[in-house]
């Protein structure tokens, strides 16, 4: 998420600790929150897309996520790939 009249950061205090609660209790394999120049980046990763989609389809990540600074246009979601072993 980029910065905007609020920084992402603000956005993380105020939403970080429950929209990482909800990760953890969804089964997240893996998480980080990475600082960017102009904005934050959050990565998580699930055992499957139907577990990541539990995940994002709960109110209050779709509260959270809607929070963001500028939820228009300094929001980008995108489906990373998963590794086989």
């Amino acid at each position: 998420m980029l910065d905007a009249e609020t920084s992402a950061s603000e956005w993380r205090q105020a939403h970080g600790r429950a929209f990482l609660t909800t990760a953890l209790r969804d089964r997240a394999m893996w998480w980080s929150w990475k600082h960017l120049e102009h904005g934050l980046a959050f990565e998580i990763a699930f055992r499957t897309d139907g577990i990541r989609d539990e995940f994002a389809g709960q109110p209050l990540i779709k509260a959270a996520l809607a929070a963001v600074p500028d939820p228009h246009h300094g929001l980008m979601i995108t489906v990373g790939h998963r590794r086989r072993s």
